[in-house]
């Protein structure tokens, strides 16, 4: 009787969560392709032709390149024959999918599910992989993983070969899916230390005797050290960011990553943020302190659920704050995959505030404050969800946070040259071009305008700057604001 009522109550739960989701992303099926979804899914032949994925995906540099979301891409595209709105309905889908696991992994080993799958259901990260198209990458291969990691915690304590299968080839699809979760088995790792409840040293012994652990870490580093060697360092080298650079400015962002964790902020396309160069900034410093000190806390806490979940939070955002240079600091999908552990992080601490030994108005307040919480990200979800309905509005809000990015102002230049409406853009791609004089791409567009107004003279001199500066600084395409 208990099983029965437990199992109404989930379909219960899990139902008014999905559907608040629908409501909440009820306007993303008209948000078109952007930035570089045109050229990555709608113009993509790998995407629009089974003939030209086969050949470029099913070969083995194309299993490192995320063929199973390219697929994902190509399925979508036959389905719905192109059109934008059905390659939404797939995210959207993915994103329930997604919460749902988190709220059996709640129920199964945590605390509070329908805490945990409001929170990460409703978050304004998610936005980057609901609304935009490009962030499933990410938010199908956290399927994949979470699928993973549920199944794992239930078989834990009977680990056959047939769940050791199963395990290995979700962990699999998840690389295959983003290159990124090849850090998924760290975490699997991690969840053997904290449960182990002894000493660090002892857990890695104790994993060392488990031959299917042994097996699956050596698995595991082969494909790391192969999609490290094959196709991370490759694409690190057309980075105009050092290794080092890169390290130190994603230090002296931690507490801006931070923020985007904890509060009901507007999500962007890009952020802009500045780059470090050396140590001698306060931002990395503050940035540094926060990162040991998380480190701290989840190894100390490491056999509390909490301190399980603040590590396994870190170590899926480790592929993304590594030194492995990339050409923008933070895109908000790389975010996604430990938004899951914080959700359960905020069930834990609201169950531990509002558990039902405490009185009635220690259980009222925060159950108020929690609501006002998760209605504060559905009201981000729904006005940045307003904002992408148009390239413009959203490069638009871009300049709003952050007024130098000359990336947005030659993005907004480009919306009105599309529409042929030159003079606007002639003054943006100038504005651009001043903003950053070292990159060729923005003279490059001014120069393509010039010839649009039929100036031929002021054409040819802005195309020879954009040689000259691409001769000089290569094919620099954004503008990077240094500290």
């Amino acid at each position: 009787m208990r099983v029965a009522t437990n199992a109404r109550r989930t379909v219960l739960h899990l139902a008014l969560i999905v559907a608040a989701i629908v409501v909440v992303y009820h306007e993303v099926y008209t948000i078109p392709f952007m930035y570089s979804e045109v050229a990555g899914i709608e113009h993509n032949s790998v995407v629009t032709d089974p003939g030209a994925f086969a050949e470029r995906m099913l070969t083995p540099r194309g299993l490192l390149q995320r063929p199973i979301s390219v697929l994902s891409y190509m399925v979508d595209y036959t389905m719905w024959d192109g059109a934008v709105a059905g390659f939404h309905r797939t995210n959207v889908v993915i994103h329930c999918l997604n919460t749902v696991l988190v709220y059996l992994l709640a129920r199964d080993r945590f605390t509070a599910p329908p805490v945990a799958a409001l929170v990460f259901g409703l978050h304004p990260l998610a936005t980057a992989c609901v609304s935009q198209i490009f962030g499933r990458n990410y938010s199908l291969a956290t399927t994949f993983f979470l699928l993973a990691l549920w199944l794992y915690v239930r078989w834990r304590a009977r680990m056959t070969l047939p769940r050791i299968a199963a395990v290995t080839a979700l962990v699999l699809a998840a690389i295959l899916t983003k290159q990124t979760f090849v850090a998924a088995p760290l975490v699997l790792t991690w969840y053997e230390i904290a449960s182990s409840g002894v000493p660090l040293r002892v857990a890695l012994d104790r994993l060392g005797a488990s031959s299917w652990a042994v097996v699956g870490a050596a698995g595991a580093t082969f494909v790391g050290v192969t999609l490290l060697v094959r196709y991370a360092i490759p694409l690190s080298q057309t980075a105009t960011i050092p290794p080092m650079t890169f390290l130190l400015s994603q230090i002296g962002n931690a507490p801006v990553v931070a923020e985007f964790y904890l509060l009901p902020y507007r999500t962007a396309l890009i952020h802009d943020l500045f780059l470090y160069r050396d140590l001698g900034h306060v931002e990395v410093w503050l940035g540094a302190a926060l990162v040991v000190g998380l480190i701290a806390a989840a190894y100390r806490w490491r056999t509390r659920p909490a301190g399980w979940l603040l590590g396994a939070l870190l170590l899926s955002l480790l592929p993304t704050n590594s030194v492995i240079p990339k050409n923008d600091l933070v895109r908000e999908w790389r975010l996604y995959p430990a938004l899951p552990f914080f959700a359960l992080l905020v069930a834990l601490g609201f169950a531990r505030i509002a558990s039902s030994r405490a009185s009635a108005w220690r259980r009222i307040v925060p159950a108020v404050a929690l609501g006002a919480y998760v209605l504060s990200f559905a009201w981000a979800d729904l006005r940045q969800n307003r904002a992408y309905q148009s390239p413009l509005l959203a490069w638009e809000q871009v300049l709003e946070r952050y007024p130098h990015s000359a990336d947005a102002m030659n993005n907004i230049g480009m919306q009105f040259y599309k529409r042929r409406d030159y003079a606007p853009a002639l003054e943006w791609f100038t504005r651009a071009a001043d903003a950053a004089p070292d990159v060729s791409l923005y003279r490059h567009n001014i120069a393509e305008t010039y010839a649009a107004l039929g100036r031929r003279d002021d054409a040819d001199r802005e195309a020879l700057a954009a040689r000259a500066l691409q001769a000089r600084y290569g094919a620099r395409s954004m503008a990077l604001h240094y500290r």
